[in-house]
């Protein structure tokens, strides 16, 4: 199926969930060209001592040959999914067809005393394929931040290392898409694993 609309911000942010957000280059803003669609999803550990509760997520994405990116960021705050280990969002938005990378991943956050940050310091250079009528789904990322406890006052806090680790999570973001977006039912659903699972693909030490 061959999709060709004049898309708008609104369309462009299509399902992204409260405390998703996405920014966009301007020349995605408004264009006329056949869309597809990209999902996904940005998680955190929730068992301490690796909780990733509180920290930014961040993708960062473009085109091949663009110097123009988007981002896609979530502060783990709502959950589209929770478990006893893990809680997360999806994220799915219409996106020109064509070749794109991600090119970085990152996240940063602070309890108020002690920050924590990191963004890979080299391009990952991990592609996929946004085609006219289909959802690309590139997985799940997972956020986590090993904490510190202090013997003095006995209290845990970021010990400043932490890491995002990469999955793949369709069997259960796809039923989740599908219930809240209808339409997946009738596009092509086109899983890409971007790298090996459980690979750390960016990670900050104290």
């Amino acid at each position: 199926m061959r999709i060709i609309v004049f898309i708008f911000i609104s369309q462009l942010l299509l399902g992204c969930s409260s405390g998703v957000y996405v920014s966009l280059p301007e020349k995605y803003k408004s264009t006329e060209q056949p869309v597809g669609f990209l999902a996904g999803s940005l998680s955190a550990t929730t068992i301490w001592p690796a909780s990733g509760e509180g920290l930014i997520t961040t993708l960062y994405i473009r085109q091949i040959g663009d110097p123009e990116y988007l981002t896609v960021a979530s502060n783990h705050e709502d959950a589209d999914f929770n478990t006893d280990t893990l809680k997360g969002q999806l994220f799915y938005l219409a996106l020109p067809a064509g070749q794109y990378q991600l090119f970085s991943i990152g996240f940063k956050g602070s309890n108020g005393n002690k920050s924590i940050y990191s963004k890979s310091p080299e391009e990952l250079n991990l592609t996929f394929t946004i085609t006219p009528g289909a959802v690309t789904y590139i997985g799940q990322f997972i956020t986590s931040s090993l904490v510190a406890k202090s013997q003095l006052w006995n209290l845990e806090y970021p010990s400043g290392y932490g890491y995002i680790t990469y999955s793949d999570a369709q069997q259960r973001d796809k039923p989740l898409l599908q219930e809240r977006h209808p339409e997946v039912d009738h596009l092509t659903f086109t899983p890409v694993m971007l790298a090996e699972t459980d690979r750390r693909l960016t990670s900050s030490r104290p």
